[in-house]
């Protein structure tokens, strides 16, 4: 997948955990550290701006759960997301420093800290459910 950055890096994605460590994110900019897809989900829309949510780019939208998890890679002409498995995951391999294809996301953005990408892996690895 081709994907500019559309991204406000000034989101905070990365520094916005509650500290609770399980969660809910139920505040603005507050994300939780749970491995939930509302958790992962907050950090998605932080992130990856104007390019995948609000519009599909390169095949990826990531508002919602469905569109997510329904999201072709064009690059990777396959799924993003491959439940139970981060590590052959289109969306982590985009995420983390330097990908199959094309440039680490979010291009032009700071990227997800380690903490971040490694709750994304946690979710994913878990089944990647609508939780």
């Amino acid at each position: 997948m081709i994907l500019y950055s559309c991204s406000d890096s000034g989101t905070g994605t990365d520094d916005n955990s509650n500290g609770s460590g399980n969660g809910g994110g139920g505040g603005s900019n507050t994300i939780g550290t749970a491995p939930t897809f509302e958790n992962v989900g907050q950090i998605l829309a932080g992130s990856c701006g104007d390019c995948h949510t609000s519009r599909q780019e390169s095949g990826v939208r990531v508002n919602t759960y469905e569109n997510l998890m329904n999201s072709v890679g064009v690059q990777y002409g396959r799924e993003i997301v491959d439940p139970g498995s981060a590590d052959t995951s289109p969306l982590i391999d985009k995420i983390e420093p330097d990908p199959q294809f094309g440039v680490r996301m979010p291009e032009g953005g700071s990227p997800l800290t380690n903490a971040r990408i490694d709750q994304i892996r946690e979710w994913i690895n878990n089944g990647a459910e609508n939780n």
